[in-house]
């Protein structure tokens, strides 16, 4: 519930912002993210953490040059290890993150940006021929920077810790104390409208 609550005061949040800023100021962009973007579990005897791939699209609004909101569809690559003799892989096949993002403009080129929000994901975990999948909510906290190419492209990297630990339901695959946590550093391309 309280989950809930924060998400729906980040969207009345990003919704009060776009309504109070002036049409025209308002600025449309679509981009892509690709790097390490993990799916990390542990419970009592396991701590699978291991480098994955994964990317996002990303479609935001910059409503003034310090201020923009964001949402990103996007996919972690399998952790996959033997523990044991058996074969265990974690991931988030899908995810959504509902970002607001700060930015600061250092030089007419170069912003830094934090990002805060939430992300949902569904998170699968396989073990023995098993599968489990739970969606959860968490907090979303990044950094990064953009760097301006020309007024309709901009490159940069990022870091975001997308969901910090999360408890997951026991079942067949998740043990009765499980957690994961999301995380990526990608590198990003951006198609200013």
């Amino acid at each position: 519930m309280k989950k809930m609550i924060a998400t729906a005061a980040l969207a009345l949040a990003i919704t009060g912002a776009a309504s109070s800023a002036k049409a025209q100021d308002i600025s449309y962009y679509t981009g892509l993210g690709l790097g390490t973007l993990n799916t990390e579990y542990k419970a009592t005897g396991v701590d699978q953490t291991k480098t994955t791939l994964g990317g996002f699209v990303k479609f935001g609004a910059d409503f003034n040059e310090y201020f923009a909101a964001e949402l990103r569809l996007g996919m972690s690559g399998k952790n996959k290890k033997v523990i044991g003799g058996t074969e265990r892989t974690f991931s988030s096949p899908f995810f959504v993150s509902y970002l607001a993002k700060g930015k600061y403009p250092v030089t007419s080129d170069i912003d830094v940006f934090m990002l805060a929000g939430a992300t949902t994901a569904r998170i699968k975990g396989t073990s023995a021929g098993l599968t489990q999948t739970k969606t959860k909510t968490g907090l979303s906290l990044g950094a990064g920077m953009d760097y301006k190419l020309d007024s309709n492209v901009s490159v940069g990297a990022e870091w975001t810790q997308y969901m910090f630990p999360v408890k997951l339901a026991a079942g067949s695959v998740f043990g009765t104390d499980a957690k994961a946590r999301m995380w990526g550093a990608t590198v990003n391309t951006t198609y200013h409208f």
